[in-house]
């Protein structure tokens, strides 16, 4: 997958950064009092953060392409994001998501930090047919931070009726999530899940049931983050590091492990409790997910079974009536 280096990005952008900055504050803002009304402590300090790492990288301008682009698809289609835009309040805010990265105990950092060479494209899927449709839509600025793909499973919703959903819908009815798991099989786990959440564990479960008998101690990317910040890194040190777990980069983990320990013993810490974090993420990173990828994934699981059987029809058929 092409991606599009942030250095190669500051040539272009600052000559309008501070301007693209400020346009995305204002929609981000406006996005939010939709979103939330009042916000809260916890989301006013997470914008706060976002905007700050997003100022320091001369990212505005993509997160402008990246809504831009959604707007776009959604003149045709709803679109299936999927990616770490996913772990980002201020794209939830600007509607180029569906997860709210708060409720999906997810960190921005999954998606931009300070010490990142490349964004991300913006990964969208959409139903068989319309693809060509919206890529020629698109200017080639905003082509070169996207990848559209079709996929034959993805429902063609009407985008109203998609929209309204996800602006009035809890996803907690258990019927819904119950038959939303089924459509994948339903080995694990034995109770029906009762939250997105634990349907996206469902999800995750599928997809290690290929190679694994039992479900692993460590599912997701986030969680693996957790521990290294718990053990004395910050987030972006934490990204940094799980990165480094993932491609086996000896150096840049010595390093790591050398500041776990100063701060193990910054706190009265034996260093064999870093010996043991470092043991855990290291034999696990490579099997686990992004959380705030599958959250999505389970969301658009739900709204696709709500539709086919809440609803009463089917998403491509006539309306029916159920009793």
């Amino acid at each position: 997958m092409d991606q599009t280096s942030i250095v190669q990005r500051k040539e272009t952008v600052n000559l309008y950064g501070d301007r693209a900055f400020a346009l995305l504050k204002k929609h981000t803002e406006a996005g939010a009092k939709y979103r939330f009304g009042k916000l809260s402590d916890a989301e006013s300090s997470r914008l706060a953060h976002e905007f700050s790492l997003i100022l320091a990288t001369h990212s505005a301008k993509v997160f402008l392409y990246w809504a831009d682009v959604v707007t776009k698809i959604r003149q045709t289609t709803y679109p299936y994001i999927f990616g770490v835009q996913n772990c980002s309040l201020v794209s939830f805010c600007l509607g180029i998501t569906e997860v709210n990265p708060l409720q999906a105990d997810s960190y921005f950092e999954r998606l931009l930090n300070r010490h990142s060479v490349q964004m991300p494209k913006l990964f969208a899927e959409v139903p068989n047919g319309k693809r060509d449709a919206i890529w020629s839509r698109l200017s080639d600025e905003e082509k070169a931070v996207t990848e559209i793909e079709e996929n034959a499973d993805r429902s063609d919703i009407p985008v109203m009726e998609a929209e309204a959903f996800f602006e009035k819908n809890s996803c907690n009815d258990r019927g819904i999530l119950l038959r939303a798991a089924e459509r994948f099989g339903f080995g694990w786990p034995k109770n029906p899940p009762e939250t997105i959440g634990r349907l996206a564990d469902f999800l995750v479960y599928m997809r290690y049931a290929e190679f694994m008998e039992k479900r692993p101690t460590i599912l997701y990317q986030e969680d693996a983050a957790g521990l290294l910040v718990k053990a004395g890194l910050s987030y972006e040190e934490a990204e940094c590091a799980r990165r480094a777990f993932a491609k086996h980069e000896r150096r840049k983990l010595k390093f790591y492990r050398r500041k776990m320990q100063w701060a193990a013993r910054a706190v009265g810490d034996s260093a064999e409790s870093v010996k043991d974090v470092f043991a855990e993420v290291e034999g696990r990173i490579n099997y686990t997910v992004c959380r705030a990828s599958y959250v999505a994934m389970a969301k658009y699981l739900y709204m696709e079974t709500f539709f086919k059987e809440k609803a009463g029809r089917e998403v491509y058929g006539d309306p029916k009536t159920h009793s």
